[in-house]
This record gives structure tokens, C-alpha cells and sequence, in this order.
């Protein structure tokens, strides 16, 4: 149980209402119970914050008004939401500390105070962790891997050899970090695999999603930057760089060698080909296709929205038969 005052100082607001009221759940306004705290911040939910049956709720002095029971005042509902939904994290409930008897530690490996290592873990010769560590269940830990103090590894999570993670990262369940990246040579009609030399650079506060992969560089380090979140099932292949806190929601594909910029936002399944540059403060709605750098920020998309079936066709047939028109239109120009 947490007081409305606990809750008022964690996200530096003013509480209107009973201080001492106290919370145990955070839930949407729809779900919300006496013994729950929700947010507002949507004109589109208005109605559900008139009926909603929420102990408490946050929400802006602009809309102060709205709502009559008790609330916290603060700048941004959203953001105070985030904040504090870290109180009311239940699971995976990591042990605080400990190594569990059935895990694999080479005799080399040097662990600060505190580390918990889960069960049918593998950690190979020369890796290196920080404090307050959490490595979870059935995860490989390759060799002359470093980690930061407050790292948590999930279940499952595959870490090659010579990769470095930094401060306060999550590596969600199944994700692999160091993969062989896919690099091959023709070869008289076939392919010759190229070895990839290179290793990946985690920084600090980096999030990385479930069954996300990011291959190791060829002949230079794959390199994410600090406060970098990342989906589930994003590839990012060799080489890649990614500059600090840009985000990238789930299927999203970039190609060797590519480098996006700092603060850029990539929307679902995003694709970006190799070699290519995006630079600071770009955002890429989702199923866009980037074949060609982007040298200015802002917003950019490449999708055709959902349309009815039948308009679907005659857009098609429209886009098939558009070098064809190209071609006509530019005759009757030079006609003229």
C-alpha cells in the first residue's frame, strides 16, 4: 500500500484531496477500483473519467475540474504514470541477491556484491558484473562479457563473447546480443561466410525487448546508445549505430551499416536498408521504408493506409499503370 503523499513526491505534484489514502494498484480509468490510482490526460477519455471508480487519478490543473475525488496535480499524467508504475512492478520477482546451485560459473569470473544468478545459467571464463546485478533463468553468458552495476538479464538471454552492457539495462526474455551478423562473399555461384570481428556495445539505460536481436559488427563494434529503448523482435544488424535515446516499437528491420541519429522515434516494422544515415530527431511511422538517408529532421512515412477492398484494386491498378502516364504526360509536354 502507497499514500497519495509517497506517491505526490515521487512525481513532484500536489494532492488534492486525503494525503493519507492509500493505493494498491495502478489501473485505466475503465478498470480502476477504490484501491487504485489511474491518469488523465486524453480528451478522448473523458467519459470514462466521469464514471470511473478510482481512488485517486492524475491528472493537470487544466483539467482539475473534471474530477471530483481525489487527485495529484502534475504537469504530465502520462509521464507520472511511468514513473510510478515502477511501485507496483510484481513480476519477475528477482531475488535480491544469491547464485543459485545449479548454475555454471567459470572459476575466472569476477562478481561484485550483490549479483543473483537464476537457475541452469552459464557464465564462460573472464566475464565481469557489476553490482546489484540480476541474471534470470537458462541464460549464456558469453566470454569476456562485462555488465554494469544494475543490470537486469531475463530469462533465456544469450550475451556473446566480448560484448559489454552497460549501467541499468533490461534484456527482456529471449533476446540474443552478439549474434553473428549476416555477412557473406559470392563465391563462384555460392557464398562464403565472412566472419564477423567486431562485438556490441550496450550503453547505460538501455531497454531491449523480447526475441530482439543485434548482431555483432564485422570489423568494427554494433554500438546502442545510452537510454535506448528497443522492442520485441527488432533485427539490428552488424555495424549498426544507434545514437542515444531513440526508441524503436516492435518488427522494426535495419540493415548493416546503417546509423540513425539521437532522439529518433522508428514506428512497428519499420525497414531501413544498409549504409544509409538518419540523422537527430527523426520519427518514421510504422511500415515505412527508408531506402535513402534522411538528412533533416521531422516526420516521415512511406505506408499507404487501410482503404476499403475495392478501392484497394483501383488504387493498384492506378500505381501499375503509373509509367505509362509518366511517359504519356511527358510526350504531351514536349508536344507543347
Amino acid at each position: 500500500m502507497i499514500s497519495l503523499n509517497r506517491i505526490a513526491d515521487i512525481v513532484e505534484g500536489v494532492v488534492l484531496g486525503d494525503g493519507d489514502y492509500e493505493i494498491k494498484f495502478i489501473h485505466s480509468l475503465e478498470r480502476a477500483t477504490r484501491d487504485s490510482i489511474s491518469f488523465f490526460g486524453d480528451q478522448k477519455k473523458k467519459q470514462q473519467l466521469e464514471v470511473t471508480r478510482a481512488g485517486a487519478v492524475l491528472i493537470t490543473q487544466e483539467h482539475v475540474d473534471l474530477y471530483a475525488g481525489n487527485k495529484i496535480i502534475v504537469a504530465d499524467p502520462y509521464l507520472a504514470y511511468a514513473r510510478i508504475s515502477k511501485l507496483f512492478k510484481q513480476y519477475p520477482r528477482h531475488r535480491q541477491t544469491g547464485i543459485d546451485d545449479t548454475a555454471i560459473i567459470a572459476a575466472n569470473v569476477k562478481l561484485e556484491n550483490s549479483v543473483c544468478i537464476g537457475r541452469y545459467s552459464t557464465l564462460e571464463q573472464g566475464v565481469k558484473m557489476g553490482r546489484r546485478v540480476v541474471v534470470g533463468n537458462g541464460v549464456n553468458i558469453g566470454e569476456q562479457v562485462e555488465i554494469g552495476e544494475h543490470t537486469v538479464i531475463e530469462d533465456q538471454v544469450v550475451i556473446s563473447h566480448g560484448c559489454r552492457i552497460g549501467k541499468r539495462c533490461c534484456i527482456s526474455p529471449g533476446a540474443v546480443i552478439g549474434a553473428s551478423g549476416f555477412g557473406y562473399a559470392p563465391n563462384q555461384g555460392g557464398w562464403e561466410k565472412i566472419e564477423q570481428l567486431g562485438s556490441v556495445l550496450l550503453g547505460d539505460d538501455v531497454d531491449i525487448g523480447a526475441h530482439t536481436t543485434i548482431d555483432r559488427g564485422a570489423l568494427q563494434d554494433t554500438k546502442i546508445g545510452n537510454g535506448v529503448k528497443i522492442d520485441n523482435q527488432v533485427q539490428i544488424a552488424h555495424n549498426v549505430q544507434v545514437g542515444d535515446n531513440t526508441i524503436m516499437a516492435g518488427g522494426v528491420g535495419i540493415a548493416g551499416s546503417a546509423k540513425i541519429g539521437q532522439r529518433c522515434r522508428l514506428g512497428a516494422r519499420v525497414s531501413i536498408l544498409g549504409h544509409l544515415e538518419i540523422v537527430d530527431d527523426v520519427t518514421v511511422l510504422s511500415n515505412s521504408l527508408v531506402t535513402n538517408s534522411i538528412k533533416t529532421a521531422g516526420e516521415y512515412a512511406s505506408m499507404i493506409s487501410v482503404q476499403p477492398a475495392k478501392q484497394w484494386r483501383k488504387t493498384a491498378a492506378i500505381i501499375r499503370r503509373l509509367d505509362k502516364l509518366v511517359a504519356e504526360t511527358k510526350k504531351l509536354g514536349e508536344k507543347t
